[in-house]
């Protein structure tokens, strides 16, 4: 879908790649600029011609079972009104056994489950987003960060909410 392709894009160099006084002048995310760029970021626009909870769990298997070549994260797009935050969070942790026996890690992303950091609202906002990539890489990007002091002005509880979301 053009538009929703078009959002992820405004958001990642108009938001997420803006370096931020909040993440020590760092942006809100210092990798999503150069896999946009690179063409290893796959999007995947969830329609409605199915139940959005049973799609939701039938593309995380499916992309984590035939992770596509060259791609570096997968972001499943849909219309936020389909299923709430917490039916959403609910889907993402019960698919946790078999993305962690996977190698791999679904990060949520509803606009009515605000994520922020001093005042900072890290969400999209246009759509509902899952966001999927190897949690081994994940991690590699998660420590060089904390050596740049990138997480010096998120509170304790909201960092580790976030970190453990793996």
């Amino acid at each position: 879908m053009k538009d929703f392709d078009s959002s992820i894009e405004h958001w990642i160099y108009n938001f997420l790649s803006i370096p931020s006084a909040t993440f020590n002048k760092l942006p809100p995310c210092p990798y999503a600029k150069k896999a946009w760029l690179d063409n290893t970021v796959k999007t995947h626009w969830l329609n409605d011609e199915f139940d959005i909870e049973l799609l939701i769990n039938a593309e995380i298997e499916n992309y984590t079972y035939h992770w596509p070549k060259n791609i570096e994260v997968v972001i499943l797009g849909f219309d936020y009104n389909r299923i709430t935050a917490a039916d959403l969070s609910e889907i993402i942790n019960s698919t946790k056994p078999m993305l962690d026996e996977r190698g791999y890690i679904a990060l949520e992303d509803h606009p009515l489950d605000p994520e922020e950091v001093q005042g900072v609202n890290l969400n999209q906002g246009d759509y509902g987003l899952v966001l999927l990539q190897e949690k081994s890489k994940l991690e590699i990007a998660r420590d060089w960060l904390e050596t740049k002091d990138y997480y010096k002005n998120w509170s304790s509880e909201y960092k580790q909410e976030v970190q453990n979301r793996e």
